[in-house]
């Protein structure tokens, strides 16, 4: 995590407030996009980019412009190569993005708008290390009618490779702009959030964090969630230093781990692993490695990663968590199993089926022993360990496995309930495995 270093960097921020086209209603609040973000990069103590390493482009008309200010900044970029554009967007009738500039019309957008294509290579080709690309358009209603998935389309042509996107959610309308605000609306809240900062964030704020606050902010108020795809650790290179920064105590775990929670709820994995990531280093500098929030957040972020297609880094991080755990609550402790569950079942999941099938039977003598052979949990780890046993190539074992986890599900459930009668079925799966 650092800033961007503004000797090294460039930035190029165009936008569009008024239209020929008739069709493209005036955007007054970009001008102000454009020069408060401006103030806020070359500002002292965030990127401290010098004057002539930002260029502002507004209302500009061609996109011969655009081209020759983009060719010119990037040439000279070692370290952070910036582009942002406010303004209206649209998609032709092949689905591909155009941005829209003054003299743009719609109904002849190959000649007349700046194509997102040539946006695409000259971050790409750029040398700098760092590349960022901050998108605040949406595509014209009219320019849809007919194209189908039209967010997929849009966001599909955002993954630049080696670039960090920020991308305001594309709607079938123009770009949010409130009547009467100072800023469009995803742009106000990316500038507030570096201006004002964080109480729960760092000393920095990264792209990460500015994602994060947008698509909260933003979805609370029942706007759409902004977008992000990015590569590497670019999510960690910070714009701005955190004005509202103070070291975090025990108290404000909750409601970061909350936040972190509701993206993941949302669908948001990545953007909750990311979060996570971050308040587990800081519990683990404020609070100690050993204090409940520090490994409670270890908790959430092993499942995040689960959940987010990282099986391993799961496996890993709960193995950790079941050691720390078994050093502080005992190797009985309920919380301690549960870890070692998870550890296991990850385990499985990435691809491991015999050291999986190996850690649940381990588990369930371990569980039954401290919580009861009956005890649901514990009947939970030799399904488990049937599971992964059959799965590791060896059906017979499993059969037999399930045939025995039938008997005690029945006998403490009854023949009827359901989970005697999946074991059952499972028993029968396996055996009849044995000789496909």
């Amino acid at each position: 995590m650092r800033l961007a270093s503004g000797s090294n960097s460039q930035a190029v921020l165009i936008g569009c407030s008024d239209y020929d086209d008739a069709a493209l209603p005036p955007l007054p609040a970009v001008r102000n996009n454009l020069e408060d973000l401006r103030d806020l990069l070359t500002g002292p103590g965030n990127c401290a980019l010098p004057s002539e390493r930002c260029t502002l482009l507004h209302d500009v008309r061609e996109p011969q412009r655009v081209g020759e200010a983009l060719s010119r900044a990037a040439s000279g970029v070692e370290d952070m190569f910036l582009v942002y554009f406010a303004g209206h967007g649209a998609l032709d009738d092949r689905g591909l993005l155009h941005l829209l500039l003054t003299g743009s019309d719609t109904k002849l957008l190959g000649w007349s708008s700046l194509r997102f294509d040539l946006i695409r290579q000259a971050l790409a080709y750029a040398p700098a290390r760092n590349r960022v690309l901050l998108l605040d358009c949406c595509f014209s209603g009219r320019a849809i009618d007919t194209m189908g998935d039209a967010a997929s389309l849009y966001f599909g042509q955002l993954e630049i490779a080696g670039t960090y996107v920020l991308a305001s959610a594309p709607a079938n309308t123009p770009a949010r702009a409130p009547l009467g605000e100072r800023h469009t609306l995803f742009t106000g809240e990316l500038i507030n959030f570096l201006r004002e900062g964080s109480a729960a964030e760092p000393e920095l704020l990264t792209l990460g964090a500015a994602y994060r606050h947008t698509a909260r902010t933003l979805a609370a108020k029942g706007e759409p969630r902004p977008q992000r795809c990015g590569t590497g650790t670019s999510d960690q290179l910070a714009l701005a230093a955190n004005a509202a920064f103070r070291p975090m105590a025990s108290d404000d775990v909750p409601e970061r781990l909350r936040g972190a929670l509701e993206l993941a709820e949302s669908g948001d994995l990545a953007g909750a692993v990311d979060a996570l990531r971050v308040l587990t280093l800081q519990c683990v500098q404020v609070l100690g490695a050993r204090h409940d929030f520090t490994l409670l957040a270890h908790q959430a972020l092993a499942h995040a990663e689960g959940e987010s297609g990282r099986a391993s880094d799961a496996a890993t991080r709960y193995t950790l968590l079941a050691d720390q755990l078994a050093a502080e609550r005992g190797p009985k402790h309920p919380d301690t199993l549960q870890a070692r569950h998870e550890q296991a079942r990850w385990t499985g999941i990435g691809g491991d089926a015999a050291s999986a099938a190996h850690l649940f039977a381990e588990l369930a003598v371990d569980a039954s022993g401290a919580l009861g052979p009956v005890d649901v949990r514990s009947l939970s780890c030799r399904w488990q360990h049937a599971h992964w046993t059959g799965m590791s190539g060896h059906p017979d074992r499993a059969a037999a496995a399930f045939a025995e986890l039938a008997e005690s599900y029945g006998s403490t459930l009854g023949e009827r309930h359901d989970d005697t009668r999946a074991a059952r079925r499972n028993h029968a799966y396996w055996h009849n495995a044995k000789d496909p």
